[in-house]
């Protein structure tokens, strides 16, 4: 009787795993294919009610407003430009130029410009917080020197 225990006490725990397992599966697809919020665009910024002024959500004034960002890279000081246009405090559009000179710095310039665009246009300008893009860790301090100051000047 005790050479039976042993093998009924694996089929046992074996079951308990697999219908564990099986749950937790269950649980996750059905996490997986619940709805999500819509992400914020261009093309699907939201409204505000009817009567609503959008200018008391945000305080910032809509307009564009375009600065000059500053970084230091191993090779000095280098600038980029950009111009961001903001409804009720989302990133509407979004403009980057890099005016570095030196090889290095223009390459990764153009790095960043060719993909910065999706983490901006559609976020809400206090949310934006861009680190390393496409390689580029140096640049995306210069926009967000450049951002911070249309910040401060989107409020005045």
């Amino acid at each position: 009787m005790n050479k039976y225990i042993i093998p009924a006490a694996v089929v046992v725990i074996i079951a308990i795993a697999v219908i564990f397992f099986s749950q937790n599966n269950t649980i996750e697809f059905e996490s997986a294919t619940s709805p999500s919020p819509t992400p914020i665009t261009s093309n699907n910024i939201p409204t505000n009610q009817v009567g609503e002024d959008p200018s008391m959500d945000s305080p910032y004034k809509d307009r564009t407003y375009t600065e000059i960002g500053n970084y230091v890279s191993p090779g000095g000081p280098r600038e980029v430009n950009v111009s961001i246009t903001l409804q009720s405090g989302v990133i509407t559009d979004a403009e980057f130029e890099g005016l570095a000179t030196d090889p290095t710095s223009m390459r990764f310039q153009k790095e960043f410009a060719e993909n910065y665009e999706s983490m901006v246009v559609g976020k809400n300008i206090d949310e934006v917080e861009l680190t390393k893009i496409a390689g580029s860790s140096l640049t995306p301090i210069g926009f967000t020197d450049a951002l911070e100051k249309i910040k401060a000047q989107a409020r005045s």
